[in-house]
């Protein structure tokens, strides 16, 4: 399945600036109900997917509204992150190179923990969302049987075949918190972790495949980015 991902990387932003856009006429009867944030950092992963692809990196764009009181918040945020596979190589592969990409839609409940006039903001973040999640598999040398849900392959294929790019949209979940720190007129700098659980599908070895070609599985994920960025 081929997507875009500049294309889908536009829609995450028009759809942060459509909420910006419609939400706007608040501003201007409630100073500081709207807060746009944008930052990025690495993104630490774990479990299979871990073995399977290095630590990635990316950017994260959002909008926030928050309540009269200013304790609770509604975000939508779009991320991209960009992960380069490890040293381990398929089974029956000599020579491979692929990549894993995410595109994150999360809407998101912000409860601020300290006074709106403090310093010193923090905060508490959780909400569900949906992933785009594909493998690039740009080069491939081998036998053509190979059985791995975290390249999204199962089966025996023609050797060109296994090249290509494959993924779906996925639901998760992600919770979290962070620090923001004032650092000027309603601007503040924050770092922030949350812990990302991603639900994929599950792919299962055909009977007459290789015991030792792989046992399939499920391309569940775990990501966990931290971020550092600027909110205004």
């Amino acid at each position: 399945m081929r997507v875009n991902s500049g294309r889908i990387a536009l829609y995450g932003f028009l759809g942060a600036v459509l909420l910006a856009l419609t939400a706007a006429p608040g501003y201007a009867q409630d100073e500081k109900r709207i807060h746009f944030n944008v930052g990025g950092g690495p993104t630490f992963i774990a479990g299979d997917l871990g073995n399977h692809f290095s630590t990635g990196w990316g950017p994260a764009v959002g909008v926030t509204l928050d309540a009269p009181n200013h304790r609770l918040g509604f975000q939508f945020e779009y991320a991209f992150r960009w992960f380069s596979i490890s040293d381990t190589l398929p089974i029956g592969a000599t020579r491979f190179s692929a990549n894993h990409q995410t595109h994150q839609l999360d809407f998101n409940l912000v409860a601020n923990l300290t006074p709106a006039d403090s310093p010193v903001r923090g905060y508490f973040i959780a909400g569900p969302g949906t992933y785009y999640r594909k493998v690039e598999i740009t080069e491939y040398v081998g036998s053509g049987i190979i059985c791995d849900p975290y390249w999204y392959v199962c089966g025996t294929y023609p050797v060109t075949d296994v090249v290509g790019s494959r993924g779906g949209w996925d639901f998760g979940f992600n919770v979290g918190g962070g620090v923001g720190f004032m650092v000027g007129e309603g601007a503040e700098f924050f770092i922030e972790t949350r812990y990302h659980y991603v639900a994929g599908p599950e792919f299962n070895p055909p009977a007459a495949l290789p015991v030792d070609a792989g046992s399939g599985g499920t391309t569940n994920g775990q990501y966990y980015p931290l971020t550092f960025g600027f909110r205004f």
